[in-house]
């Protein structure tokens, strides 16, 4: 006799979260939920993770947002589905300030490695303006360089020729 299994869908996982809908104690209707936000009406959520807004906490115009709840969402990078929690909407919305309709559209993964390229492109910036870099420093201008041209951030070659010719101890900031 064959057993017919369900196959969960998998989720990218977040650090702080997991990978499945939250369970919270409080009970809502599908209609609570879908009246709650207008975005709520035409997306995949998890009612069983719906937790009340303190809608004097938000930022909006004319709709708050009167309940969190856990939606599906697909990554616009990486074309993963993840789910952006309610927990962390109440973060975004109430603790952050984030305008209400202003919705999560990457994946934590996606969103971790917008950030190292910020950060990287941040750091050239400051290595690269320095009047002195140190061989350490040299080495990271190198090292980021190169990260950054493979992402096709760094579109000047001659550039990123001379950021990679560069040897030991400079006290000439001829690369900017």
């Amino acid at each position: 006799m064959k057993k017919n299994k369900k196959k969960m869908k998998t989720y990218v996982p977040h650090p702080r979260y997991g990978d499945v809908p939250m369970h919270q104690q409080r009970i809502y209707t599908d209609d609570d939920i879908r009246s709650s936000y207008w975005l709520y009406r035409s997306v995949t959520f998890f009612k069983q993770s719906a937790i009340p807004a303190d809608i004097s906490k938000q930022n909006y115009t004319t709709s708050p947002r009167r309940l969190y709840v856990d939606i599906e969402v697909r990554c616009v990078d990486c074309d993963r589905d993840f789910i952006f929690y309610a927990l962390e909407q109440k973060y975004w919305y109430e603790e952050l300030g984030f305008y209400i309709d202003a919705d999560c559209t990457k994946c934590i993964d996606c969103r971790n490695k917008d950030k190292k390229i910020r950060e990287q492109k941040a750091r050239y910036e400051e290595l690269i303006t320095k009047k002195e870099r140190t061989t350490t420093e040299i080495k990271e201008l190198k090292d980021i360089a190169f990260e950054l041209s493979k992402l096709d951030y760094l579109k000047n070659k001659s550039k990123l020729a001379q950021v990679l010719n560069m040897k030991g101890f400079s006290s000439i900031n001829n690369v900017q």
